[in-house]
């Protein structure tokens, strides 16, 4: 049968990456060397049970052993490509095909009896059959089927281990599926897509209850929050800190904690498990120095924890602590462009984005939005008298007070110099623009060197202008109020020269 399976051994001299046309990759996706190859394929034709390799979609035959060669009565000058599997079934056994094809999509494997046909005779061939994934593509979906056939009468211990090694390689290669796409996201996606694909993702390899992704809170002694979470509801929103709970005391010890059986737990409170009918968990730190976090992984059952287990979950807490570190650095870098450094107050660009946001909701709603533009009055001699130092303390206590004068939806910005912006959105009218303008006093930039005051323009819409245009107006509103004497507003009206104090 030489002829038959010459092309599935390795040639002479073969480079270390070249393998066997029909043999799948190993789990960790690189080739074995040609030396275990070659050892394979041996392996497999020396091998008394029948077995072979198919195609999922074309059912074309990659494969077949001698052993299944000969059961099945194929020619020794044949070509595997030119047969599918269908060929080698009776009538009875096509009808199977749904079944199978079901189970090898959702569970990967089908174990069962069946038909198979001599192609010389046509004679049916009774037989057991395990069918198993070998190979799945980048989304899960199988590619490449194996399959091992045995008499009926056969005990079949020893395919039974077989078919638990094979199952272990899919659990294997299902992970690394899983941590290759969290990775990806890792590199692109926001933190709630990503929590939500880990927590997702950990429930379905496990085969666990539920798993949750919490936050360590900043402050010693708080309680946790839940920003990701996968399984049956009610979702939490926080866990209990310290000895609390499962998380709360991964937090703590800043290692892995596993809790195979709930009922024996003395470590740390387990009273919400038992609500919940949770036998046992596993928490694993995200992060470290500090942690940022812990994912935590719940069964229904209690249960030993393996060490495949932990090692997934210690994975998939790696991948989310080098996210949340990109994430982070590009929040920093984004308030740092979007922030005036002396005051800590947005800065024109976030300024114009928030009032954009505003001006749109007011179109949807029919809303009004108000603009004060604010400026110091003096400021050149100020900043000369002071010195720059005094001329930052005076800025700086100037977004101080108007921090603490708007109202919670407000929005106060530095525009730039000695000038502010105070952005209100859904206003009634320039009544509660007014009462904000009236509050906004002196300021006393440095102890001794007496009050400063600033002057003020308004402008409210109710139409459709653009931010820039409404800023001008307010801008404009500003330089009259000053004109008429330091500590002053006027409000901008499209059909007056405005009015104030």
């Amino acid at each position: 049968m030489t002829e038959l399976f010459e092309p599935y051994r390795v040639p002479e001299g073969a480079a270390q990456s070249e393998f066997p046309e029909g043999v799948t990759r190993s789990e960790t996706g690189s080739f074995p060397g040609a030396a275990t190859s070659a050892q394979l394929a041996a392996a497999l034709e020396c091998a008394p049970a029948p077995m072979a390799l198919w195609e999922f979609g074309s059912g074309r035959i990659r494969y077949l052993n001698p052993a299944a060669a000969a059961l099945v009565g194929f020619p020794k000058a044949g070509e595997v490509s030119a047969r599918r599997a269908a060929d080698l079934c009776t009538a009875s056994a096509v009808t199977q095909a749904p079944e199978v094809s079901a189970a090898l999509t959702g569970r990967g494997r089908w174990c069962g009896r069946t038909e198979l046909r001599n192609l010389r005779t046509g004679a049916p061939i009774p037989a057991a059959v395990s069918v198993f994934v070998t190979e799945r593509d980048e989304n899960g979906h199988p590619l490449l089927i194996g399959v091992i056939g045995r008499e009926p009468s056969t005990s079949g211990e020893q395919e039974q281990s077989l078919l638990a090694a094979l199952a272990a390689a899919d659990q294997r290669c299902r992970e690394q599926q899983v941590l290759a796409e969290l990775s990806r996201l890792a590199v692109t996606a926001d933190l709630d897509t990503l929590l939500t694909a880990a927590t997702a993702e950990v429930t379905a390899l496990l085969g666990t209850r539920c798993a949750a992704v919490a936050r360590v809170p900043d402050t010693g002694g708080a309680a946790l929050t839940v920003l990701g979470y996968h399984g049956p509801g009610p979702r939490p929103s926080t866990v209990a800190a310290g000895r609390g709970s499962l998380t709360g005391y991964t937090a703590t010890e800043t290692a892995v904690v596993c809790c195979p059986d709930r009922a024996r737990e003395r470590r740390f409170a387990t009273a919400d498990m038992a609500a919940h009918g949770l036998g046992g968990g596993i928490g694993v730190p995200i992060g470290h120095d500090p942690i940022w976090g812990v994912l935590t992984a719940y069964g229904i059952r209690p249960r030993p924890t393996r060490e495949c287990e932990v090692a997934l979950l210690c994975a998939v807490a790696a991948v989310l602590s080098t996210a949340i570190d990109r994430i982070e650095a590009e929040e920093r870098l984004r308030h740092r462009s979007l922030h005036d450094p002396l005051t800590g107050l947005p800065n024109r660009t976030l300024a114009l984005e928030r009032l954009n946001s505003a001006l749109d909701q007011a179109a949807r709603t029919g809303g009004r939005v108000a603009v004060l533009v604010i400026d110091l009055d003096n400021f050149r001699h100020l900043n000369a008298r002071l010195g720059h130092a005094g001329g930052d303390a005076a800025l700086i206590r100037l977004a101080d007070r108007l921090r603490s004068v708007v109202r919670p939806t407000d929005t106060v910005a530095r525009l730039g110099g000695d000038e502010f912006l105070i952005l209100c959105p859904a206003v009634t009218g320039p009544a509660d623009v007014i009462r904000i303008a009236d509050r906004i006093a002196t300021v006393d930039p440095h102890p001794g060197d007496g009050p400063i005051t600033a002057s003020i323009g308004i402008a409210v819409t109710g139409a459709n202008v653009s931010p820039h245009e409404l800023i001008h107006h307010a801008d404009r509103a500003m330089y009259r109020a000053k004109a008429t004497g330091p500590g002053r507003y006027a409000l901008h009206h499209p059909n007056t020269h405005g009015t104030g104090r």
